[in-house]
């Protein structure tokens, strides 16, 4: 009497194995922060602000424009086979009506962008939301040096 599973199942089972694993690794082990500190990408941000948002989260207020509207950040990061990857938009709200200001749709760590009339955002660091079998939104923080006419609101000056 032989007692083997049938063949097809293990050939299903060694497939998703390979698929697995390594999909597992790329995902969890990359995404460590110690991972970041081991390669040299730590990025400082001495002298500017630290701002950032975390996924389902209202918008940070970061602060108000020459014309006193409400300027908001909305960031998202994502952290895929070891690349820090984030964007950002920048909006005001108006009555029912928001207004875009800027939308970066990708900035790699350490990668600059300026919004005119806002300041110059830099990608410290983005992070994934728990990674197993399925990509999740994370979040991101930027070095945010603010331009001379924008007013930085009180909370972001404050380092939260």
């Amino acid at each position: 009497m032989r007692v083997k599973p049938p063949r097809k199942r293990t050939i299903a089972t060694v497939l998703v194995l390979a698929f697995v694993i390594p999909w597992t690794y790329a995902h969890i082990a990359y995404a460590w922060p110690w991972k970041r500190f081991q390669t040299g990408t730590r990025i400082t941000c001495q002298g500017q602000y630290l701002v950032g948002a975390e996924p389902n989260q209202n918008a940070t207020r970061l602060g108000t424009l020459t014309n006193d509207s409400l300027v908001r950040l909305d960031a998202w990061g994502e952290i895929s086979m070891g690349a820090e990857t984030a964007g950002f938009t920048l909006f005001t709200i108006e009555g029912n009506h928001v207004n875009d200001i800027a939308h970066v749709p990708e900035l790699q760590l350490g990668e600059s962008t300026t919004v005119a009339g806002v300041g110059t955002f830099t990608l410290k660091e983005a992070h994934s939301g728990t990674v197993w079998f399925t990509p999740n939104p994370g979040g991101a923080a930027f070095c945010f040096d603010p331009d001379p006419t924008f007013t930085v609101y009180d909370y972001a000056q404050q380092g939260h």
